[in-house]
């Protein structure tokens, strides 16, 4: 019998995990700021160009359904450009991404050591590219 347990069936239930600012240059006349899961800018860089996408941390968490995030991001971006980003793997490479998030945010002085970490090390995430 095989112990593992499938990624689909981890938790059917909502979760809290960070989100991050993500400020997206669509145009030379259009910025827009959004507040996603980071692993969510991936789909934005891949759509408007990594140079085009900053990031930034925010303290605030974001309520997701892990079992549902794929289906929620092939309805936001479609099923292409997710799988393009995740593969095609009806969401397994994102349920892994989910879950160490989740463990992440189950582990809070772990978690406070990994932002320790994060602030001894020059981050992208931490602040805005100078042109």
């Amino acid at each position: 019998m095989n112990n593992t347990m499938n990624h689909k069936e981890l938790i059917h239930s909502d979760f809290q995990i960070k989100e991050v600012e993500a400020v997206v240059r669509r145009d030379a006349f259009t910025t827009i700021h959004v507040y996603v899961p980071p692993y969510e800018t991936n789909i934005l860089r891949n759509l408007f160009g990594r140079e085009n996408v900053t990031v930034f941390e925010r303290p605030t968490k974001t309520t997701i359904t892990p079992e549902q995030e794929y289906d929620r991001l092939c309805a936001k971006y479609g099923h292409e450009v997710v799988a393009k980003v995740f593969g095609e793997d009806d969401g397994d490479r994102l349920m892994g991404i989910v879950e160490g998030l989740m463990k992440e945010g189950q582990l809070p002085a772990q978690e406070n050591v990994l932002e320790g970490t994060l602030e001894q090390e020059p981050s992208e995430t931490k602040g805005a590219k100078k042109r």
